[in-house]
Formats: structure tokens, C-alpha cells, sequence
């Protein structure tokens, strides 16, 4: 098991839980996705608190070691672990509860397209995103890029699409990504009172609101432009070379 879940007075605590940087594996994308699908269909939760229960962080993107083999093992492999993401950061964005993600420390690659999946941020001193799929020639192909631009805008969105650069907690909050800032050991309270706060106000407009926002959030999953950034040479060259440098 690499999700922890709780219920407390109309409120999930969901906690990624994989022992070192909650890397995203096959198993654990199967498991967070089943997760989601199953609170989406819980009329007693109205709020859902997506964690970390690791000091670490939030989670450092999807886990390449395990995805390691032949170039064509590689692509396959690849291919479902960023179609799970993609599924995730669907389900997240069209669920009916509204979710607040609690960061603390890095939101890598999946990892921060999850994050970016919530409807509100809610994030600790020393939190920062990178996507590093520029780096080792893979493709943000899970939703995360188009959340990313719904909240910030093209232009800042593609400061981290396509420089390769990380954004601290200062830069996130100034770009309109962050709700809320708390230090570490506050995180978790600053998220339980306003995951309260919001179970006190009206679901069914919350909801319904989400839904409004996200409207233009039904995404097309570009399983054919990942195939050939994928299949190309360079981009398993540069897989290689990037879990070398790991």
C-alpha cells in the first residue's frame, strides 16, 4: 500500500506514502487513481486533503529507474505510467470534492501535474516545482502542462515547459499557483482549517463552480506525440543518461 487514507467530518486525508521520494511506479499511479475514482463517488466528503507522509516532499515525478529495459520496454512502460498520470489529473479535475493539495519540499514532473490537478495549493516553506521532462527528453503529457497554463497563463507556463528552470515557493505564490503558505509544521494544520472552512460553505455551489472553472479541463491525451518523442534514440540516450546522474 502506498496511499494512506483517513475520514474526518466530511474531509479525505489522502497521503502519498512510498517509502524515499514517493516516486510515481506503475503500482502506485494504479493505486492513487483508484483512490480518486473511489472518494468521487463518496457524497460524504466534500473536501479532500492530498498529501505527503514522507519528509522528503511531495512526490519527485515519476519513478524512470523502474521503467528501465529495452528501448521498446522503455517506451511501453513510459507510455502507461504517463496515461495513469493523465487519468489521475482527469479524475482529480472533473471530481466532484474539492481538492487542496499540502506540499512540502520538491513537486517533480507527474508529481507536480497531480498537485497542479487541485483546485488549491496549500504549500510549506522550502516547496519548489521543476519539470525535468526537457532534461531526459520525455512529455508532459498528463494534463499537468495545460492545468499549468489554465492557472498562470501560457507565458509563465512556459517558463517551466521549456527552460528546464524550477520555481520556488516565491515565484509559485506570485504566479497565482499557491492559496495559502504555512512553515512545515503548520502545514498540515493550515490545511484542516481550510478544508473546514470550506466543508461550512455550500457543496453543491463548490461543485458546481469547479466545474464551471474547469470546463475546458476535458483533455485529449496526446498518446501519439509521447509515442514519438518516446521511440526516438535521443530520448532513450538521454533517459539513460539522466538515471546515471540520479
Amino acid at each position: 500500500m502506498y496511499i494512506n487514507l483517513s475520514r474526518e467530518q466530511g474531509v479525505c486525508i489522502l497521503s502519498l506514502n512510498r517509502p524515499g521520494t514517493n516516486s510515481l511506479h506503475q503500482d502506485l499511479l494504479n493505486e492513487l487513481y483508484a483512490t480518486v475514482t473511489e472518494i468521487s463517488q463518496d457524497e460524504a466528503a466534500k473536501v479532500v486533503l492530498l498529501t505527503s507522509s514522507l519528509p522528503f516532499g511531495f512526490s519527485s515525478g515519476l519513478d524512470l529507474g523502474s521503467f528501465q529495459g529495452t528501448h521498446a520496454a522503455f517506451v511501453e512502460n513510459v507510455y502507461k505510467a504517463v496515461y495513469k498520470a493523465f487519468q489521475i489529473v482527469q479524475s482529480i479535475t472533473a471530481s466532484p470534492q474539492i481538492y487542496i493539495a499540502a506540499l512540502a519540499g520538491p513537486a517533480i514532473g507527474s508529481g507536480a501535474s497531480i498537485a497542479l490537478a487541485c483546485d488549491l495549493r496549500i504549500a510549506a516553506v522550502g516547496t519548489w516545482f521543476w519539470l525535468p521532462d526537457p532534461q531526459y527528453g520525455g512529455l508532459l503529457g498528463d494534463g499537468g502542462l495545460e492545468r499549468l497554463a489554465q492557472i498562470t497563463g501560457t507565458g509563465r507556463a512556459a517558463i517551466l515547459a521549456l527552460t528546464n528552470e524550477r520555481i520556488n515557493l516565491d515565484t509559485a505564490d506570485q504566479w497565482g499557483l499557491i492559496y495559502k503558505t504555512a512553515s512545515r509544521e503548520k502545514l498540515m494544520e493550515t490545511a484542516r482549517t481550510a478544508a473546514a472552512r470550506l466543508c461550512g460553505l455550500s457543496g453543491k455551489t463548490l461543485e458546481h463552480h469547479k466545474k464551471i472553472l474547469n470546463q475546458t479541463m476535458p483533455l485529449r491525451f496526446p498518446g501519439e506525440a509521447l509515442r514519438m518523442v518516446l521511440h526516438s534514440p535521443e530520448t532513450y540516450l538521454r533517459f539513460q543518461s539522466y538515471i546515471k546522474q540520479k
